[in-house]
């Protein structure tokens, strides 16, 4: 466990001591938070807005107008998921030592850099009225709960402040989801320690992309780049998705459709927690239009789902859309950098952080270069001495918010009724860059990438490159026109899941951090094993852990595990694996994935760490470039990687083969029986104070034992750092539409509607999605009038 967390759990525990939870008074905080589902209020809006719960507590609101309808959702997202707006806020604001104290100033620190904030506040000024509108009607919303509602009993636990929301805090967080899904900084920072490290020939003979960079380098310490790693990691903490990232969509034309009509199904794959990371919500404007499906706490709309004519889901495109500038500052003025043989003034903006615990602000300062922020001062100012040979300034394609903004979009799109009206609003979707499925009611299909993504003058985007100089500025942006996309292929379907979507013949670059083809290949398999698909169909591909990885290794692995001096209960193990890995599924009731999986991590652990040093094998797994790494390996390529180190890939696999036995067995036991995949890979979802004990007891849902992994279309990603594996990224939320009978489409979302203890509706959807089952997403005013089992009426004033 981290210092920072150890601090922010004691001074949690301190509240705890004080019997605000032990106390019977906690059954009061609980119940007393609960939203008001039922009666009537009177509030600010022009008419009067039906909010009615289904019977998973969903919300469908109705309005006769636009600002009604955001109003109202601002009211019902505060009602349920207010703690969790609270803490994505606060992050993004850099303000979340004033609840936590010193061990998150640091974090603060680094998102002030960043600039989620900043970023919202240039953007404000920028949007149309419609968007303005609505992000104000939203708050106000938000606000006009804390007037009428009791706050969520964290507030208690903490000692919080609710301070009104403002629009420029759903901005913020938008922009904290594009930083989750296009940061490429890690990876940069991880090649310049290697380099530094190992020198060039060996960094790529590990990452064969990377070129030389002439011009200078980045001085590092490893203590240095990790902490630097670690914060810009913990920036998509408290709220906002965690570690890994993933997603599968794919859309069918209705050609392969028992129905004659498109099916569409998407399943992001994001932080499992509690509460989800994900709200679903159905929105109405009489006589405009009704669109259902999902959205992040904090935010207006719907960000993935259908409407009367269209539905659409996305993939993370992960394209390359961060690059780090070294810069070179005037030694006689730490706020003047070079540029093209002169020095320029850099932006410095004064900040000043209240810390609990101290009576006194602390301050500090952000320096932005041309290029972005200076994010490398920040070590020296947590403690660190060691200096980096040149600051590191970072460029995104973000902070330019002249293009155009994602809320904007997905606005549009709920309200667009074909396929021109859904490019449009597409056109204005600038980051996070993503492959954006669509199928409509006329039979059309199509995918379209999306976003603003860099043509570099020179330089590979691996590494940090000279500021210096003109030599290494972004030329432009991809032509939209250009972009990769499809509409109505012959094949009759069209799937993306992190894969690589363009070949060589594509003239720009996109990224080199594609994700191995795996889900994309069982995907594609799976959808043309039968000539007619339904939605079961889909749903049953969500759900899918046949692992393709495993399949691939097959015929390396066995031969070379063959050759080892095994006892019998080895040789057991490896008939065990054998009989597995002819029909490779990583189901939770099966041994065969427990030593599939410690084995490869064990390997990969004796083919990387040896030579990077635990700290950067440790950043390395955070690039998403170790897969392909060790590909190349098992395939006989990348020899110059392994040269002079002793070891080689058939003793790695031997010795980890060895280790992951001796692992299960004394974790598990002698009886292999018992070694199941369910039993070394579970999920919690942890709720962001349900570390502390006994709160444990009361916020989170779990451990249950489950299957697939990071591989697999059903994903289950997990961490590595501790035994069992702890599942951390997967699907929050599964969406299959039929295009024939959009009142027909469906859904599950891990956890439930409310983030509110103690209400019915905390972990109510958690057993189907355990078990793959779905939900009709009730859409037909007759079928929710059906399903309703509370009806909240906000009356004008």
């Amino acid at each position: 466990m981290s210092k920072a967390k150890k601090i922010l759990l004691f001074s949690l525990s301190g509240v705890l001591a004080l019997g605000v939870v032990a106390s019977g008074g906690s059954y009061w905080f609980v119940r007393n938070a609960l939203a008001k589902t039922d009666g009537e209020l009177i509030l600010d809006v022009s008419k009067p807005v039906s909010v009615v719960r289904d019977d998973y507590g969903i919300p469908h609101i109705y309005a006769s107008n636009e600002r009604d309808l955001m109003f109202a959702q601002g009211y019902v997202h505060a009602q349920d998921r207010l703690w969790q707006m609270e803490l994505a806020r606060r992050s993004v604001s850099g303000t979340l030592a004033e609840v936590f104290g010193e061990a998150l100033l640091p974090q603060d620190r680094f998102n002030r850099t960043i600039g989620f904030r900043r970023m919202a506040d240039e953007l404000i000024p920028k949007l149309d009225e419609r968007t303005k509108e609505a992000l104000q009607a939203y708050a106000d919303g938000v606000n006009a709960f804390k007037e009428t509602g009791s706050l969520p009993i964290e507030y208690t636990l903490t000692g919080a402040a609710f301070e009104p929301w403002q629009i420029s805090d759903s901005i913020a967080i938008g922009k904290n989801m594009a930083w989750y899904l296009g940061d490429n900084a890690v990876t940069e920072l991880f090649v310049s320690s290697s380099l530094k490290k190992l020198g060039f020939d060996k960094t790529q003979s590990l990452i064969s992309e990377i070129r030389p960079i002439e011009g200078g380098a980045v001085s590092l310490k490893d203590g240095d780049a990790r902490k630097l790693v670690d914060l810009i990691d913990a920036s998509r903490r408290y709220g906002i998705p965690g570690e890994g990232i993933g997603s599968n969509n794919w859309v069918v034309a209705g050609s392969k459709s028992v129905t004659g009509k498109p099916l569409l199904a998407n399943d992001m794959h994001l932080q499992l927690g509690a509460p989800s990371i994900f709200y679903q919500n159905h929105l109405s404007v009489s006589g405009q239009y009704s669109v259902t499906g999902v959205v992040f706490p904090g935010l207006p709309g719907v960000v993935a789902g259908h409407n009367e004519h269209i539905a659409w889901g996305f993939t993370n495109l992960n394209p390359d859309v961060q690059d780090l500038y070294m810069e070179k500052p005037n030694p006689n003025n730490p706020h003047q950098f070079e540029y093209a043989g002169r020095y320029e003034d850099a932006v410095v903006i004064e900040e000043t952080f209240r810390v609990k615990g101290r009576a006194e602000p602390v301050r500090g300062e952000t320096v932005i270069t041309r290029h972005g922020p200076i994010i490398t001062d920040i070590v020296k100012e947590i403690g660190l001495s060691e200096q980096f040979g040149h600051p590191l300034a970072l460029r995104w394609t973000a902070y330019d918010t002249g293009y155009g903004n994602e809320i904007t979009a997905w606005l549009t799109m709920n309200k667009a009724k074909n396929r021109d009206e859904f490019e449009q609003a597409m056109r204005l979707f600038a980051a996070p860059a993503q492959n954006i499925v669509y199928a409509d009611d006329q039979g059309n299909i199509g995918w379209r990438a999306n976003g603003r993504i860099p043509i570099r003058a020179k330089g590979d985007g691996m590494q940090p490159v000279p500021g210096w100089t003109s030599e290494y500025e972004w030329k432009s942006y991809i032509p939209w026109e250009e972009l990769p996309h499809a509409w109505n292929p012959p094949e009759g379907y069209i799937a993306t899941a992190n894969n690589r979507i363009v070949d060589d013949k594509y003239p720009y670059f996109i990224t080199n951090n594609w994700s191995e083809s795996y889900r994309a290949d069982r995907i594609h398999e799976m959808l043309r094993e039968k000539a007619r698909l339904t939605l079961q169909d889909m749903q049953r591909i969500q759900g899918d852990w046949k692992n393709l990885q495993a399949a691939q290794y097959r015929d390396i692995w066995l031969p070379i595990l063959k050759r080892g001096s095994w006892n019998a209960s080895q040789q057991q193990a490896l008939r065990t694996l054998e009989e597995w890995m002819r029909d490779p599924v990583d189901a939770p009731d099966l041994v065969g994935p427990s030593i599939f999986h410690i084995t490869l991590d064990k390997t990969m652990q004796k083919l990387f760490e040896p030579q990077l040093g635990s700290a950067l094998y440790a950043d390395f797994q955070k690039t998403g470039l170790t897969v392909n790494a060790v590909n190349e390996l098992f395939a006989g390529k990348n020899k110059k990687w392994l040269e002079g180190t002793g070891s080689t890939v058939e003793q790695a696999l031997l010795e980890g083969f060895e280790e992951a036995l001796r692992l299960l067995e004394q974790q598990l036991g002698d009886k292999q029986e018992k070694w199941l995949w369910g039993a070394n890979h579970k999920l919690t979802l942890e709720h962001p104070l349900g570390a502390i004990k006994p709160l444990n007891l009361m916020f989170n849902d779990g451990p249950y034992p489950y299957g697939g992994s990071s591989v697999t279309v059903g994903a289950a990603s997990y961490s590595r750092k501790q035994w069992p594996y702890k599942i951390v990224v997967g699907a929050p939320w599964r969406f299959t539409a039929d295009l024939s009978n959009l009142k027909a489409s469906e859904e599950i979302m891990i956890m439930g509607a409310s983030g509110q203890l103690g209400s019915a509706h905390y972990s109510d959807q958690t057993p189907m999605w355990l078990t793959g089952r779905y939900k009709t997403m009730y859409f037909d005013e007759a079928d929710v009038a059906a399903h309703t089992k509370a009806k909240l009426v906000l009356r004008p004033r």
